[in-house]
């Protein structure tokens, strides 16, 4: 049994807009959100792509006070976006699945204890090459809570609870039961969210969905990533990433949340609900390779977008746009563009998102969906901004730099992460 699945709905918040409408009037203007953050100016970090609370009630305000974090606040509000945009009533949610790629959150205690103690020496990215970040991350809460042994489940479970405390959230915000599964693969989580969801429903096993993912800028990540020797140090976004440009030099982090509704095509006939696009196909796949590098041969993601291509039961040529993950790092970017031309020899065009709304890792993915999906409805193809000299080991069919009219039938996401993990998704155009 092999159903069709749809999207019915979809919500977004991040650098670039706290809607879907206002993040794609930021896209096709060409506006970047990555902006100075003064806060971590000590650290050589200026630049991030973070979600504009403006706008928030004073009682999200005092939640994101209360709490210390932002995620569950516009969690929360693309939760309801998504949730109206798909026209779903309370009865139409009884049994929601839901997917959540959800990012490594630790407080800034947890990490600099692990900073102290266990922080790997090298240079560059294979300082990583032995490390163990879940024995790290064990460790640092035993040391943290050591003097106490009532403290014993939070160390036994620190990692995993906040994971599962999203998804928790959002049932209760939504008020049912349900099939529930969160995943943490760092920048490929919402993708794999994704496909696994289409999977399940095109199976017969599940017949609606609730799958994206969200991320929160943290202390952690940003550190990480600094200390990796790939998150630019600029000052304004024009020099921030430049993904598969020559002057690339590295990254910039954002955070934000996406979220899509999935659902059978007879659920969605029966409810009379109305498809966005449709889901064609998925591949995933690890590389096998370095825990931070990716291989120059590509073919981590040559895996993932020919099983993705061959369930959909699709050739390369009828892909025609490419929405690419493109970190701006050199690594990433020449693996990329190399598994791209090898899959896709008749040049589709190409774009990423990074240098609007910064890396945002969990949430990644989700987000190239959405802007994919807006260019298809749109008829209209957006440009990797701040793109000016592509590298030539890049050598793609780069969208201009001032975006361009273009009819999209089908295109191809990727995700790629640490730890050699990728994943793929192909949607086409939603039934007349």
């Amino acid at each position: 049994m092999s159903r069709k699945v749809y999207v019915t709905g979809m919500g977004i918040s991040c650098a670039n807009g706290g809607n879907v409408q206002e993040f794609w009037t930021r896209l096709k203007a060409g506006e970047s959100g990555l902006k100075v953050v003064p806060e971590w100016e000590h650290m050589d970090i200026r630049l991030a792509g973070l979600v504009d609370t403006i706008g928030f009630s004073d009682e999200e305000l005092e939640t994101i006070r209360k709490e210390g974090v932002k995620r569950t606040v516009f969690g929360r509000r693309v939760l309801a976006e998504t949730v109206a945009s798909a026209g779903l009533n309370p009865k139409e949610l009884e049994e929601i699945g839901i997917f959540l790629g959800v990012d490594f959150y630790a407080c800034d205690e947890l990490f600099l204890d692990t900073l102290i103690h266990l922080y790997p020496q090298g240079k560059g990215e294979d300082r990583w090459e032995r490390f163990n970040l879940g024995y790290a991350s064990n460790m640092a809460v035993r040391n943290i809570f050591r003097k106490d042994p009532r403290f014993d489940f939070v160390r036994q479970n620190s990692r995993q609870i906040y994971q599962s405390g999203v998804e928790r959230d959002f049932r209760k915000v939504l008020k049912v039961p349900g099939l529930s599964r969160t995943y943490n693969n760092l920048c490929v989580s919402s993708a794999q969210s994704i496909g696994e969801a289409f999977e399940l429903i095109q199976s017969g096993q599940q017949d609606i969905v609730l799958a994206g993912g969200l991320e929160e800028y943290s202390f952690i990540s940003a550190f990480t990533f600094s200390k990796l020797g790939v998150y630019v140090n600029a000052h304004k976004a024009e020099d921030g990433c430049l993904p598969f440009d020559e002057r690339r030099k590295g990254t910039i982090l954002g955070e934000g949340c996406g979220l899509l509704i999935l659902e059978s095509e007879e659920h969605m006939r029966k409810r009379k609900g109305k498809a966005l696009a449709e889901i064609l196909g998925y591949g995933t796949s690890n590389n096998l390779y370095h825990v931070t590098n990716s291989p120059s041969d590509g073919r981590g993601l040559v895996a993932s977008m020919e099983e993705a291509l061959n369930r959909a039961g699709l050739s390369p040529e009828e892909i025609d746009l490419v929405v690419a993950h493109g970190t701006g790092t050199f690594v990433n970017d020449l693996s990329e563009s190399v598994a791209i031309n090898k899959v896709m020899p008749h040049r589709p065009p190409v774009h990423s998102l990074k240098s609007y709304v910064g890396h945002t890792l969990s949430a990644a993915g989700v987000l190239n969906v959405i802007s994919g999906i807006l260019e298809m409805q749109n008829a209209y193809l957006i440009p990797t901004l701040y793109l000016k000299n592509p590298a030539k080991n890049c050598n793609l069919n780069h969208i201009p730099a001032s975006g361009m009219p273009g009819k999209v039938r089908r295109f191809l996401s990727n995700a790629a992460g640490f730890g050699g993990f990728n994943g793929t998704l192909i949607l086409g155009e939603a039934p007349c």
